[in-house]
């Protein structure tokens, strides 16, 4: 039989009890160390490294981050778009952590998660690019949202002529439905074919305050409450919240 503890056992509760302390740990790009990915995953959510990189010159470069409940899947995409037009493709999917996959040799393999990293066509990158702009990126982000956990959105941010664009899409909000990246996206993707995605579903979520509460309190349960992130202009807000 095998043994899955949550994805949060090892992140989530990690960046909980952590928050105030990792919320200056910078990313410097996507990672399969979970350890690594702790500190930084909210610098990585809000792409602080394509930012503070981001400058005439610099390559054209995306993130899309789709929190697909935490506790049951994320998937994050890198791309970076080479002179020729043709790009490099990194993507992670993680879920529960398996046990079964504990060994000496890489003691923390259960929560790695899957990686791939493939070569993109300009084909496909020119197809992203057009369902960006029918998704509304370009647009301003919708600042002062709240992004939970245990919820279903999207994060995208890129470097594109030298500037930085960041949006956010939640469950509820119509520019969710509006999206149109995800289809291509996913099909560039080996990974869609070895981890299938979890697709949004409609929730009934207590208040937040709330739910972090129950969590806490409920028997039996060993993962983290759930966390939340709030957008900022162009962004994810750093220090209070509003």
């Amino acid at each position: 039989m095998q043994r899955r503890f949550r994805f949060s056992n090892t992140v989530h509760i990690f960046v909980i009890t952590l928050l105030v302390g990792l919320a200056g740990c910078a990313s410097t790009g996507p990672t399969d160390n979970p350890l690594r990915r702790s500190l930084t995953w909210f610098s990585y959510l809000g792409g602080d490294d394509l930012r503070t990189t981001c400058q005439p010159g610099s390559p054209e470069r995306y993130r899309f981050v789709y929190n697909a409940r935490a506790e049951e899947q994320i998937r994050t995409y890198d791309i970076i778009v080479g002179p020729s037009g043709t790009g490099r493709l990194e993507s992670h999917v993680l879920t529960n952590a398996d046990l079964d996959r504990l060994s000496v040799v890489d003691p923390l393999r259960p929560w790695r998660g899957e990686e791939s990293e493939v070569t993109v066509g300009a084909a496909e990158i020119n197809a992203l690019r057009s369902a960006l702009a029918a998704s509304g990126f370009d647009q301003p982000a919708p600042r002062g949202t709240f992004l939970r956990s245990d919820d279903f959105y999207w994060i995208v941010s890129a470097c594109r002529d030298g500037a930085f664009r960041f949006n956010a899409y939640r469950r509820d909000m119509p520019s969710f439905e509006a999206i149109r990246f995800d289809a291509p996206l996913f099909a560039m993707d080996p990974l869609t074919r070895q981890v299938a995605v979890n697709p949004p579903r409609e929730l009934n979520l207590a208040p937040f305050l709330s739910a972090q509460q129950k969590s806490r309190l409920a028997p039996g349960v060993h993962g983290s409450p759930p966390w939340q992130v709030q957008v900022g202009e162009n962004g994810l807000k750093t220090g209070l919240f509003d």
